[in-house]
């Protein structure tokens, strides 16, 4: 039997006993721990953590994770056995607990076309009041008649419960797509899993900065919109592909004048005029934003987190102060 201390973004610490052969996920899920995962393929990222001690692990690297960032430490938890004991570090905090993930029932309260490619629904929850998650995490929405369960971040915050908000890009042939634009209508009940996922703002930075691509915005409008009353500086690189494609432009404007500490930038990488620049997300940033004392949060296309990623460890930033939400297109 070999021992995992879990550290928490909060400070919090939990001692999870890890049987030999077992995975991580496996030891949480027996102990009902507070380790978040989801898929247990190594697939999802739910349940990354960081270790220090590589030397107390074994298992296969898990496909979401690339080699450099398995050389810094990062693992998936549902694919990582011990061999020893190990000390592992959690990017989200313990406290405020989210709910366990549970199937849930919802009813569509509205829906609105925002651009030609991304449409906001709006759910209620069922028992609403005694659900709870962190910004950052997501929810799998199956609507009715639908066989397959999609996964969307969840772009409002607790304060906004029992309603939950998802930002939807269209996909060319993707059944949601077909629901949304051809048969949704308010009223409509659904079932959700949730909440899901790891990813989570880092509140100790001295400086925040959110790199968003598409509908990559949705768990940074919560992590941000949480923080109305925090003043710490905060930057926002929000980028999409055209004008066609941009959304929420007034409502990041008016973000940016309610939350302080917060500077707003927006890119499109065709179309740009006035004081929307050209170009992807990642290139509003400037030299004086890339400090090792800032966080970075990225959400959107692979490629784009990629390319971040790259760039940032390129100009020197720990890899503990990058944190990314690994999605792909929801059909």
């Amino acid at each position: 039997m070999f021992k995992a201390r879990l550290e928490f973004a909060d400070e919090a610490a939990f001692e999870l006993l890890v049987e030999e052969g077992e995975t991580l996920a496996q030891a949480a899920l027996r102990q009902d721990a507070p380790l978040r995962s989801d898929c247990l393929s190594g697939e999802c990222g739910a349940c990354l953590a960081r270790c220090a001690q590589g030397d107390s692990l074994t298992g296969a690297r898990a496909p979401i994770v690339s080699t450099e960032e398995a050389a810094e430490g990062l693992v998936a938890t549902c694919c990582t056995r011990l061999r020893g004991d190990a000390t592992l570090q959690l990017e989200y905090p313990l406290a405020p607990r989210p709910s366990e993930p549970a199937k849930l029932r919802a009813t569509l309260e509205r829906l609105e076309p925002l651009c030609t490619s991304v449409t906001r629904l709006v759910l209620r929850l069922e028992d609403g009041c005694e659900f709870a998650f962190q910004p950052g995490q997501y929810i799998r929405l199956r609507p009715p008649g639908l066989r397959a369960a999609r996964a969307y971040s969840i772009a409002s915050t607790p304060a906004d419960m029992p309603f939950v908000t998802l930002l939807i890009r269209h996909v060319e042939g993707g059944e949601v797509t077909r629901w949304m634009t051809e048969r949704a209508e308010p009223g409509d009940r659904l079932v959700v899993q949730a909440p899901l996922g790891g990813f989570a703002v880092d509140t100790r930075a001295a400086r925040q900065v959110f790199l968003a691509g598409g509908t990559g915005l949705a768990p940074i409008l919560a992590m941000i919109a949480a923080q109305e009353g925090d003043t710490s500086p905060k930057l926002l690189c929000f980028g999409c592909a055209a004008p066609e494609h941009l959304f929420l432009h007034d409502h990041l404007r008016e973000l940016e004048s309610r939350v302080p500490g917060l500077e707003v930038r927006i890119a499109l990488i065709e179309g740009a005029n006035g004081p929307i620049r050209p170009g992807h997300a990642l290139a509003l940033l400037a030299s004086e934003d890339l400090s090792p004392d800032t966080a970075f949060h990225l959400c959107g296309p692979p490629a784009m987190i990629e390319a971040a990623r790259t760039a940032l460890r390129g100009a020197g930033i720990p890899p503990e102060k990058i944190r990314a939400e690994r999605f792909l297109a929801s059909a």
